[in-house]
């Protein structure tokens, strides 16, 4: 299987002689990925098309080749692989028992017995999320990549949004992708909803926004909406008109040696610069 479209800016490997980590999120057409020092110095960001694979293992093999460029995978300190879920649960960390993965997953939607089952603790939330995850997939990332954890796409935006912090006045996060958008809604600090909702177009993103600030009693004159992913700059205007506080979500705040990474528009690469 060959890349596509491959669109990186990387920096001099003479500055990146230090621990590093690495993100990687998969996506419908292909993949992303960054690499940071442990101090948040970015390194590299990258965009791969990778059009139809024909087998979980060939992809995670391609995906190994272009990100680690003839390094080894012991290279880096820490290695996130992110997979978007539709099917996922959070459980508060008192209350988590880890013997009961699929039961909480049962109670969201009809879980097959063939699914794969995953968990990462976010320490923004104080709770678990127990996500479905593509069992080859995550099979052949490891054998690719030893020691890579794996991550949903909600607990990466759960942990590295400002908005779970935010007190006094209600927050969304938007994250647009490839038909689809993941919703996070905050109150005072305190989540609210954490929902993923089919979307082919910019209206109906609008759409469930404002179905969920109804539902939620959430429309108020000071929300504060936050949003990344696949947004251009029509799409950000557009909800100009119906929100007063709107912005862009870039993930962590780095630093960088690479002037090039100041045309970067972080915002579309939120989940690898997040983790």
């Amino acid at each position: 299987m060959q890349s596509l479209v491959t669109d990186i800016i990387t920096t001099d490997s003479a500055a990146a002689n230090t621990e590093k980590r690495l993100s990687i999120c998969l996506g419908s057409n292909g993949f992303s990925f960054s690499v940071a020092t442990l101090n948040d110095v970015l390194l590299t960001v990258g965009e791969v098309g990778s059009g139809q694979y024909s087998s979980a293992t060939s992809l995670a093999r391609l995906v190994a080749e272009t990100v680690l460029n003839g390094e080894a995978a012991l290279g880096y300190k820490q290695m996130s692989l992110i997979l978007p879920s539709m099917h996922f649960a959070w459980i508060p960390e008192h209350l988590y028992d880890p013997s009961r993965d699929r039961q909480y997953l049962n109670v969201v939607a009809s879980i097959p017995d063939a699914a794969g089952v995953s968990r990462i603790y976010s320490p923004a939330l104080k709770s678990y999320i127990v996500f479905t995850v593509p069992s080859d997939i995550v099979t052949a990332f490891k054998v690719a990549l030893p020691g890579i954890d794996i991550h949903c796409q909600h607990s990466v935006l759960a942990d590295s949004s400002a908005l779970s912090s935010s007190v006094g006045h209600p927050a969304i996060l938007l994250h647009v992708r490839s038909g689809m958008t993941d919703i996070e809604a905050y109150y005072n600090g305190h989540l609210l909803l954490s929902a993923t909702y089919p979307s082919s177009d910019r209206e109906e993103v609008l759409y469930h926004t404002l179905n969920v600030m109804k539902q939620l009693h959430l429309e108020t004159p000071d929300i504060q909406l936050s949003i990344c992913g696949q947004v251009d700059r029509d799409f950000y205007l557009h909800l100009c008109h119906f929100f007063p506080n709107v912005d862009l979500f870039t993930g962590k705040q780095y630093s960088f040696i690479n002037p090039d990474f100041q045309t970067l528009h972080t915002y579309k690469y939120a989940l690898v610069l997040s983790k």
